[in-house]
């Protein structure tokens, strides 16, 4: 048998903080985040970062660690993470990978594409000048999934996938369903997908963008953009954009709320049809004990087989 690496992935406020803060106190697991918002420093209410309580009570590893100001590649997460991974181990716990980035986890099983390279920088000279409308329109024409997979803010990596199109005349896709395989560390991930009827995770999407609000998100950007620019790609996240939208006289402040619920639910749908898609070790509701009572056994197994 292979070693382990249990994946818990699912739509935003599925509940996975709560189900991995409930495996960390009858297992030593810590996490390794599979999240591209919660990299960034200074970002903690709007990306939900754990809290000094549950980092207590679970470490968590990549997060909180870059500047709005910067991107952070799928090939710089899997080298992160096959460091991460060797120090966990090492303490003789088990690394569990948990978030919602379909494309982080894509890396680690798969590898890195094999890209050619733009020598003269001509193609992504003339992306540059597109503006980010434009863009979004290319990549939905020759890339579709790309373009629903990829939240609409995220230009980087919108324009990556209709780079990599125009460099190869394949996309992203194609060019993953020819590759061979290449497990980071050799691993297998098997993955437990979370999910809820979509009603009900509509409410806790709603419930947890106002308690996001209340708790200072406002204030939390306001003093980002002291020090950042609205565009850069921090700060074009989910919720950060449109209050920044609703600080310069944008968008109105009365609808603030309902913006950031409409655009995570959208993001949430994308999440899910993704997902959805992956082989899966198992799905259910973070509610349902007895079926999580199989993973739950995964995880003691691989502990035993770790040792």
């Amino acid at each position: 048998m292979k070693h382990i690496c249990p994946v818990i992935a699912g739509p935003t406020a599925v509940g996975k903080t709560g189900l991995i803060l409930s495996l960390a106190e009858q297992f030593p697991v810590e996490v390794i985040s599979l999240d591209s918002r919660q990299i960034y420093k200074g970002m903690r209410i709007g990306t939900a970062q754990p809290s000094d309580l549950e980092q207590a009570a679970c470490t968590h590893h990549l997060i909180d660690f870059l500047s709005p100001d910067e991107t952070y590649s799928a090939q710089a997460f899997r080298n992160d993470f096959c460091i991460i991974h060797k120090e966990i181990t090492d303490r003789g716990n088990l690394p569990i990978l948990v978030g919602g980035a379909g494309m982080y986890l894509t890396v680690l099983k798969n590898g890195l594409l094999e890209i050619p390279q733009d020598d003269t920088g001509d193609v992504r000279k003339q992306l540059d000048d597109l503006s980010d409308s434009q863009i979004r329109t290319n990549l939905e024409k020759v890339d579709s999934e790309s373009f629903h997979r990829i939240h609409p803010n995220d230009r980087y990596r919108s324009q990556r996938a209709l780079e990599i199109f125009k460099l190869t005349g394949k996309t992203m896709s194609q060019l993953i369903s020819n590759q061979t395989p290449d497990p980071a560390l050799g691993l297998e991930y098997p993955l437990l997908f979370l999910n809820r009827e979509r009603s009900e995770l509509h409410q806790r999407i709603a419930q947890r963008t106002n308690v996001m609000l209340q708790s200072g998100w406002i204030e939390e950007t306001a003093g980002l953009l002291e020090n950042h620019s609205a565009t850069s790609p921090g700060l074009r996240s989910i919720g950060y954009r449109e209050i920044a939208m609703s600080l310069s006289n944008e968008l109105e402040k009365d609808s603030l709320s309902e913006r950031i619920i409409e655009v995570t639910r959208q993001y949430a749908k994308r999440q899910i049809t993704w997902f959805k898609a992956q082989p899966q070790f198992m799905s259910c509701s973070p509610d349902d004990s007895e079926s999580l009572s199989r993973f739950t056994e995964l995880i003691s197994t691989a502990l035993s087989e770790q040792s």
